[in-house]
C-alpha cells in the first residue's frame, strides 16, 4: 500500500467518534469497535477479575457505556488506544470492587495506569498479531499467484526446517514444484508484507502515527524481534 495512502486511514479515534455520531455510519463504526476489542478485552477482564461473574458484569458495563455513547469522549491528542481502553477497564474494574466492598484485585497495577501491565499488553499483542496475519491471507486470497501467508505459515510452523524440506512442503501443498530459491524470495517478500500490514494495523491504533511513534508502539508490545527479523533479508 501506498505510503500516501496510510496517512488516510481512519483510525479508532475517528471510529469511536463516527459510533456516537447519529446517522447511518453509526451502526456500522459501533460494530467494527465491538467486532475488533471483544475477544481482546473478553480475555483481558477474565485474566484481571478471576470472578466469571463479576468479570461478566464488568464487560456488560463497558459494553453498555460504548453503545449508549458514555465513551465517545476519547480524545485522540492522548495517544495510544488501548492506553485509552485499558484506563477504562482500570476503572470499571476498581468501582465494581469498592462497590462490593471487595479486597484488591491482585496485582496492584491497576491504580496506577502509568505502570505496564503486562497482561493487557500480552493480551493486545495477541489481537493485533491475529489481525495482520487475518490481514496476510486476505491479501493472498486476493492476490492471484500470491503465497505470503502459505510461505510465512510453513516457516513459523517448522522454524528448524531447512530451506529445502520446507520448499518441498510448499510444493506438496500448491501442487507444484518450487525451487528454494523462489521459496526464499517469497519468504523475504511475505516478511516485508507482514511488516507493513502491522504498521496499517498499528495507525489505526495510534496518534500521532509518524514512523518513530509506530517503531516505538512496535517495540513497546514486544514485537520488535519480529520487526528487526522480518526486515532483515535472507533466510538460514
Amino acid at each position: 500500500m501506498p505510503e500516501e495512502r496510510l496517512t488516510e486511514i481512519p483510525t479508532n479515534w475517528t471510529t469511536i467518534s463516527s459510533a456516537h455520531t447519529p446517522g447511518p455510519k453509526s451502526q456500522e463504526a459501533m460494530g467494527e469497535l465491538v467486532g475488533r476489542y471483544h475477544d481482546a478485552l473478553t480475555r483481558y477482564i477474565h485474566l484481571k477479575v478471576r470472578d466469571k461473574h463479576l468479570a461478566d458484569e464488568v464487560l456488560q458495563e463497558f459494553w453498555t457505556k460504548l453503545l449508549t455513547g458514555k465513551l465517545s469522549g476519547a480524545d485522540k491528542t492522548k495517544g495510544r488506544f488501548r492506553d485509552y481502553l485499558r484506563t477504562v477497564l482500570h476503572r470499571l474494574i476498581i468501582d465494581h470492587f469498592r462497590t462490593r466492598k471487595l479486597q484488591p484485585l491482585p496485582p496492584g497495577d491497576l491504580l496506577d495506569v502509568s505502570q505496564p501491565d503486562e497482561d493487557f499488553d500480552r493480551v493486545w499483542r495477541e489481537a493485533v498479531l491475529r489481525r495482520v496475519w487475518s490481514r496476510l491471507e486476505t491479501y493472498q486470497a486476493t492476490t492471484p499467484k500470491n503465497r505470503y501467508a502459505s510461505v510465512l505459515q510453513l516457516r513459523r510452523d517448522f522454524p528448524k526446517a531447512s530451506i529445502d524440506d520446507i520448499t518441498e512442503k510448499l510444493g506438496q501443498i500448491i501442487g507444484s514444484p518450487v525451487t528454494p530459491e523462489a521459496f526464499r524470495k517469497n519468504l523475504q517478500r511475505a516478511r516485508a508484507k507482514f511488516i507493513e500490514l502491522l504498521i496499517v494495523e498499528l495507525k489505526e491504533t495510534i496518534h500521532p502515527t509518524d514512523e518513530a511513534d509506530v517503531e516505538a508502539e512496535i517495540y513497546d508490545l514486544g514485537l520488535g524481534h519480529l520487526y528487526r527479523r522480518y526486515t532483515a533479508s535472507g533466510d538460514h
